[in-house]
């Protein structure tokens, strides 16, 4: 008997558990909503937990998709009566204050050609991909990541949130954060800037476009890998922290600050063509040559 009502408590047990997860399932909400915009307005997104993805399009509708987790939650959506900026924020219904998990709203939105995007959020991740019009993106320590950009504005704030910017085409980029790593692959354009107190900055590209290049952070590591062809004028400096310089570097008539071998360096590659400066305080600072495609193991 005693066996049978272990049986029992543990068919009960599974049954409640599987109810659990269909009603879980269940209270899944997928919706979509489209709003108007005119050329060159702007949309606004604010959703602490739950990732949003931007992806280009074409028309001139915002295509909105969401998914809600919960009924505490609800998604506000507004345009302006010009049709020149559009809302869309996660607003937390239930008192008391409902869990992440609840809160939790993924978006999917598609951004007409010409469409700025300001996108905010607390832990959520933050992608964008294929966008034409000018970025704001802020996270406090969810990835933020960008790809396949061309003559725009991104400029993005992260607190410890990784930052990831590829592809990226004669833009203008500023990328401020406090100890996130920040990593930029084939990333070009009039003005490249990023601070970072205490995260590791990667660069792997050209430099080109004739463009400023501004690198730094206090404590962490600036590793900088350039074609052997690329064309820069560089200075680099770290107080109290060592540099490693792979190039032939011929001596620039006028630097911000004498070099000093293991601590500092400046020079020209090529014609010089663009500005790149990279300082650190404390951390590591190396420029070093990407290896040729003959060189290259297969």
């Amino acid at each position: 008997m005693k066996v049978m009502n272990k049986l029992s408590f543990t068919a009960v047990a599974a049954v409640v558990a599987t109810l659990g997860m269909l009603q879980a399932a269940s209270a899944d909400t997928r919706k979509e909503t489209r709003l108007e915009i005119t050329p060159g307005g702007t949309v606004n997104i604010v959703n602490n937990y739950g990732s949003v993805t931007l992806r280009g399009g074409s028309g001139r509708q915002v295509l909105v998709a969401y998914t809600l987790h919960s009924d505490k939650v609800e998604v506000d959506e507004s345009t302006t009566s010009d049709k020149l900026r559009a809302e869309i924020r996660t607003h937390v219904l239930s008192d008391p204050k409902p869990t992440v998990e609840e809160t939790r709203v993924e978006y999917e939105v598609t951004v007409p050609a010409g469409v700025a995007v300001n996108v905010s959020t607390a832990t959520a991740p933050i992608v964008a991909e294929g966008l034409s019009g000018d970025l704001t993106l802020s996270s406090d320590t969810g990835q933020i990541t960008v790809r396949s950009v061309a003559r725009v504005h991104v400029h993005v704030r992260g607190v410890t949130a990784p930052v990831s910017l590829t592809s990226v085409s004669n833009g203008h980029v500023e990328i401020t954060s406090s100890g996130g790593e920040v990593q930029l692959v084939d990333v070009w354009g009039p003005k490249v800037w990023v601070g970072t107190t205490s995260g590791n900055i990667s660069y792997r590209g050209d430099c080109s476009g004739g463009g400023d290049y501004n690198l730094t952070t206090h404590s962490g590591v600036i590793e900088v890998t350039l074609p052997e062809t690329a064309s820069f004028d560089v200075s680099a400096r770290s107080v109290s922290g060592s540099v490693q310089n792979d190039f032939p570097l011929k001596d620039k008539p006028h630097s911000f600050y004498p070099s000093k071998a293991g601590s500092s360096f400046s020079g020209t590659s090529n014609s010089g063509s663009s500005s790149v400066e990279l300082q650190s305080f404390s951390g590591r600072i190396r420029v070093k040559k990407q290896p040729s495609a003959a060189a290259t193991p297969k």
